[in-house]
């Protein structure tokens, strides 16, 4: 059996760092990072503590039901206080006392890409040390780079397909205590996943394992990227344990084949822009927003209900393209059950099921004037570009849910 090597702490200081110093998790929800983004998108190049602004955010916190205080005040504004939560990824640019997007960030709070278009570009591009947000003087020197996200996604595949299927999770001690140390020094896929196993079963000793995450706020930093991952469905949490510690993360909407596909991706680029293009280019954001609307849609309590009723309402038509024929209609949520959406018949939608897709995915953004707004990629010709500009909506449909998707997801 091959023995795993104890890790050398590359530097005093070494840590995987999420965003701010003192996470708030919560922000990391897609409704809420998504509304305040657009909030900063709506009043750009206004200072972020203007009143404008704070009326905004205070909206998103209503409407999102966030635990966060997001308004706070002039001088202690979320920008200045948790701000490299959208800096971190590259969505907002250095500015001098007023809001700014960059490019990519505008493309996000537009609908111009996806939700899991954007987190796919995050998790090619993310890295540590991140230059958004922290001084990577020592990491240059040790010629330290490491991919945070793509690599749990590495592993996960590879413990699945190489060693045991049943063990190709990671807990968030196990990133703490194990992935992270390792990552510090030169290991290879095979040896982070053998340290997991080994560890599981007690044949790995990691007592003598530098710690890299001695503080609270560090052990929360490292359950973020787990977290991300999770929020835009390439991984899901097995367990919800009484302690976060133990929580199971395992690979989601996202297969081993996507993987190393995504892995083996040469991204020549400047800026995020062009990588996002360049992700585009592939099926795997496709595949992922297929898998993980369709795992939604099975895991939905009482879903062959909600279908019945709607489609019932809408006189067996889907209201987008007018087709009628019943094999193929399949019954939306306007907001997603996941977001306390109700079954009742104003949060339905019948669609026809490519169409669900696409609304589901954020390829199909339908507005409460019944205006309909097709993405770059689904828009041409060859594709939907036939499909309707408005419609008429049913006057059951509560336009304020559409406004809330728009918003927020």
């Amino acid at each position: 059996m091959k023995l795993i090597r104890t890790p050398i702490k590359p530097f005093a200081n070494y840590k995987w760092r999420w965003a701010v110093l003192t996470p708030t998790e919560s922000l990391n929800d897609p409704p809420v990072f998504l509304g305040v983004l657009r909030v900063f998108n709506e009043f750009q190049s206004y200072p972020p503590g203007s009143p404008e602004i704070l009326r905004g955010l205070g909206t998103v916190q209503l409407e999102t039901n966030s635990k966060v205080d997001l308004v706070r005040n002039k001088e202690r504004n979320l920008l200045r206080n948790s701000g490299q939560y959208w800096r971190a990824l590259g969505l907002l640019q250095p500015s001098h006392g007023i809001v700014s997007l960059s490019p990519f960030g505008k493309l996000l709070a537009d609908g111009a890409i996806t939700q899991v278009e954007f987190a796919t570009t995050i998790v090619k591009t993310l890295e540590l040390p991140n230059r958004n947000i922290e001084d990577p003087t020592e990491w240059d020197k040790k010629q330290l780079v490491i991919k945070p996200l793509e690599l749990i996604l590495d592993i996960l595949s590879f413990i699945s397909s190489s060693i045991d299927d049943s063990e190709g999770y990671i807990t968030p001690l196990e990133l703490r205590k194990i992935l992270i140390p390792m990552a510090g020094d030169n290991y290879t896929i095979e040896e982070y996943s053998l340290a997991l196993v080994q560890f599981r079963q007690g044949i790995l000793d990691i007592s003598k394992f530098p710690d890299c995450t001695p503080s609270s706020n560090d052990k929360r930093m490292a359950r973020e990227f787990l977290i991300f991952l999770t929020n835009y469905g390439f991984c899901k949490c097995q367990n919800k344990a009484a302690s976060n510690d133990n929580e199971k993360y395992e690979l989601a909407s996202i297969s081993k084949e996507e993987i190393v596909e995504l892995h083996n991706i040469n991204i020549k680029r400047r800026t995020l822009v062009e990588a996002v293009r360049e992700i585009k280019i592939t099926q795997i954001p496709a595949n992922v927003e297929r898998k993980k609307v369709f795992r939604e849609v099975i895991n939905r309590p009482y879903q062959n209900i909600f279908r019945k009723n709607t489609l019932i309402q809408f006189n067996y038509t889907c209201v987008i393209t007018g087709v009628n024929i019943d094999n193929v209609l399949e019954a939306a949520h306007i907001i997603p059950v996941s977001e306390n959406g109700s079954d009742q018949a104003d949060n339905s939608l019948c669609l026809r099921s490519d169409i669900h897709q696409l609304f589901d995915s954020g390829h199909l953004r339908l507005f409460s004037n019944g205006n309909v707004r097709l993405s770059d990629l689904a828009g041409t010709s060859n594709n939907y570009g036939i499909l309707p500009s408005n419609i008429q909506l049913p006057e059951f449909i509560n336009r304020d849910y559409l406004d809330w998707r728009i918003k927020y997801l």
